[in-house]
């Protein structure tokens, strides 16, 4: 997905202007997909004088993170995730 909106942006300047302004509609509504309540992406510009350094979440857990573990996911088979959220999977991959 990153390459996809990379690369779109590098295309298409009022898709970037627009990804740098308002980035979860822009990636919704390219993606056509629904980001949920509260998670935030951050798109940043390099350029010839500024290189974002992007470093991963704390390994501290907080209770939510410790009530998302304990729920953890149903191995049964049924598929279904207790808890929902994105956990650590990125948006963009």
């Amino acid at each position: 997905m990153r390459d996809l909106l990379v690369t779109k942006a590098a295309e298409d300047g009022a898709f970037r202007a627009r990804l740098l302004a308002e980035p979860n509609a822009a990636i919704e509504e390219r993606l056509d997909l629904k980001i949920p309540a509260g998670f935030d992406v951050k798109v940043h510009e390099d350029d010839r004088n500024t290189v974002h350094l992007v470093l991963p979440p704390t390994t501290v857990l907080d209770e939510a993170d410790l009530e998302q573990a304990a729920g953890g996911i149903d191995w049964s088979g049924r598929g279904r995730v207790m808890g929902g959220g994105w956990g650590n999977r990125s948006v963009l991959d």
